[in-house]
């Protein structure tokens, strides 16, 4: 008698954590619904404007605080039609800003 409430007992607990697992206990159209929260504050624009010389690089000139991919981006986003790998020896170009 004991194996067989132990043997019930196991899959009624079984039964319980599958159902928990793949219904749930809480409906769904019961759950409060919330707008999305996690926007990005919205940040001015910060770029200083620096005249190209023989030898500068995008990345030379702003610093490894971001992915490289990142900080080309960037650039190219505040200079349109400039490639940040096709910058030219005394031009002025607008260099992003990172803040730490």
């Amino acid at each position: 008698m004991k194996r067989l409430t132990f043997v019930f007992g196991s899959l009624f607990v079984i039964f319980i954590i599958f159902y928990d697992l793949k219904i749930g206990t809480i409906p769904s159209q019961d759950l409060p619904a919330y707008a999305a929260a996690a926007q990005p504050a919205q940040q001015e624009a910060s770029y200083r404007t620096v005249t190209v010389k023989k030898g500068d690089t995008v990345m030379s000139i702003v610093g490894a605080h971001k992915a490289p991919d990142d900080i080309a981006q960037d650039f190219e986003a505040l200079n349109p039609n400039v490639k940040a790998n096709a910058i030219q020896a005394g031009t002025a170009y607008k260099f992003p800003v990172y803040r730490n």
